[in-house]
């Protein structure tokens, strides 16, 4: 069932990108917004998601227990893993999500270079980011991220001072950020619950590689 679920949003992401391009709608580079897998319960806008959903600007996606998604916008993607609730924002008239609020759970996503600056929001911190791999998990306790190729930027607030912590990786630099809003502590940590081979998959879907030199440290 899941392979016959893949194979159909396949067909459906083909077709919608062949028709808008030659309507004349979006580059041949670009691609729909469109699911591109899917396992167990998700919702988008509190509403069942099925293949034929379509995730935009805007949107709150959720899923549950044992559950995943991986969908498309513009030339960005979103794997998004088992309960998680991830809110995609944007400024009006923008067609581009440029804000991410990642509530629970956890993100994988690539982003393509030639998107604008985007944010991602975490419970205790600001990130910023732009052509770049990322994973973020939030627990109850903390946030793990991890920049796993291009730059980002750690912003961290307390009642005493603004923390900023700038990360230029080339091959997976990840932090642990607490969850103390009087002073959320940012610490080293180490690659984990994401691989490789699932950034290439990602990057796959929207025709590109990983950057070269994440090429040369991946086995």
């Amino acid at each position: 069932m899941q392979n016959d679920q893949v194979q159909t949003s396949r067909r459906q992401f083909l077709t919608l990108s062949v028709s808008a391009t030659l309507l004349g709608l979006m580059p041949a580079f670009c691609y729909a917004n469109v699911i591109r897998e899917m396992q167990g319960q998700v919702w988008v806008n509190n509403q069942i998601a099925t293949l034929n959903s379509l995730i935009q600007p805007g949107d709150t996606v959720k899923t549950g227990a044992q559950s995943r998604i991986i969908f498309v916008i513009g030339d960005d993607v979103y794997k998004l893993g088992a309960r998680s609730t991830l809110r995609l924002r944007y400024n009006p008239g923008n067609l581009i999500v440029n804000a991410l609020s990642l509530v629970s759970g956890s993100l994988l996503s690539i982003f393509g270079k030639s998107s604008e600056n985007r944010i991602l929001q975490a419970p205790t911190a600001t990130i910023g980011i732009r052509g770049t791999g990322l994973y973020l998990q939030v627990t109850t306790d903390n946030t793990y991220f991890c920049t796993c190729y291009g730059n980002t930027e750690i912003i961290t607030n307390s009642l005493a001072t603004r923390h900023l912590q700038p990360v230029n990786a080339t091959y997976h630099v990840a932090y642990s950020i607490g969850h103390d809003v009087h002073n959320p502590p940012v610490s080293s940590d180490i690659m984990k619950n994401h691989t490789d081979d699932e950034l290439f998959y990602l990057e796959s879907l929207v025709g590109r590689q990983p950057p070269v030199d994440f090429r040369a440290h991946s086995h």
